[in-house]
């Protein structure tokens, strides 16, 4: 039975193969050297440890490359991260804990859950697929549930989607985080670029994002999500109270009026009139200087004057003034604010 099948190992052993199924990322190997910093042990033991689950099945070890499991290892992985992820639902959502706080105590209780108690707490949370953090919750058959996962790049215009993982080192995922961008969070695409993409937040905060870091951010679109509690921005769900209807009607309203707003080159605005930045063409040195100097989807400009024969103009963006001939600033496409 699948409820003795963790009874050989003991609860180390069963931490270590969970570690390596969360960092198992695109089925690469996992370093020791990674495993390590983890558990903040010595690499020694960690070989020890590998070598030993090596012997029981559960993982494969290359020398120099790390560590992956096997299908039978995999599945025991999943068989404790599913208790984990069901309790982490369960706490935030039913009883109001902070998700660090339900992370820790979810790593208590998912070794000593019986079968029994996890298929009724998942029948009691109607069936999630994902933890507020976005990461998938494995059935009861032990498999991840199967969602297509797309690159944040990937998106269209007015598409909102689900942060599910950022494959990139640490230093990068911790400025992303900073700029708001993490598992769970929801976005939703209000402008393209050739170099970039603009996103909005669930609180209508935005951000600029470079194409080549969207390509490293996995998403899954709101509509392979069944959760109540995330913004779906293109239709409300049924069972919505009123007032969230509402919201969400006006939430399509500002779509409806962003598709009207006008767009129109920067070379075209008054002294003193001010638009975000949609779209930035040109090429070459030309389009990468203007974009160095800040010209990128959704900043806001503003311009201060004209010269007197109507070239250069002089703006403003991020708090710095700069000028630009009016065939550069025709190369800017803008939205024009009141």
């Amino acid at each position: 039975m699948i409820e003795n099948s963790l009874a050989p190992l003991s609860e180390s052993m069963q931490m270590y193969i969970v570690t390596i199924a969360r960092l198992w990322a695109n089925r690469q190997p996992v370093p020791l050297s990674k495993l390590a910093d983890v558990f903040s042990i010595s690499p020694v033991s960690v070989n020890e440890m590998c070598r030993k689950l090596q012997d029981g099945g559960l993982v494969t070890y290359q020398p120099y490359k790390g560590a992956s499991l096997t299908p039978e290892g995999e599945e025991k992985a999943n068989y404790i991260i599913r208790r984990h992820r069901l309790w982490e639902v369960f706490l935030t959502e039913k009883l109001g804990f902070e998700f660090e706080e339900a992370h820790e105590i979810a790593c208590q209780l998912e070794h000593t859950t019986p079968n029994l108690l996890a298929d009724r707490l998942a029948a009691f949370l109607e069936f999630p697929s994902y933890t507020p953090a976005g990461e998938p919750i494995p059935r009861s058959d032990n498999r991840l549930p199967a969602e297509p996962v797309l690159c944040l790049d990937q998106l269209n215009i007015g598409q909102s989607a689900h942060v599910f993982h950022c494959e990139m080192d640490e230093n990068t995922r911790i400025f992303l985080e900073q700029a708001g961008i993490r598992p769970g969070v929801t976005v939703c695409i209000l402008a393209t670029a050739t170099e970039g993409l603009l996103l909005q937040f669930e609180d209508n905060s935005t951000l600029s994002l470079s194409r080549f870091l969207a390509k490293r951010i996995n998403v899954l679109l709101n509509t392979s999500i069944n959760k109540p509690d995330l913004p779906v921005f293109d239709k409300a769900p049924d069972n919505q109270s009123h007032k969230e209807v509402s919201s969400m009607d006006s939430i399509k309203n500002q779509e409806v009026k962003q598709n009207e707003t006008q767009h129109v080159p920067l070379n075209k605005l008054r002294v003193g009139q001010r638009g975000i930045v949609v779209r930035v063409g040109g090429k070459g040195q030309i389009r990468q200087r203007m974009m160095d100097m800040g010209l990128v989807p959704g900043s806001e400009v503003k311009v201060v004057r004209v010269a007197p024969l109507g070239d250069p103009v002089e703006f403003t963006v991020k708090g710095y003034n700069l000028s630009l001939r009016k065939s550069e600033s025709a190369e800017i496409q803008v939205e024009v604010l009141e």
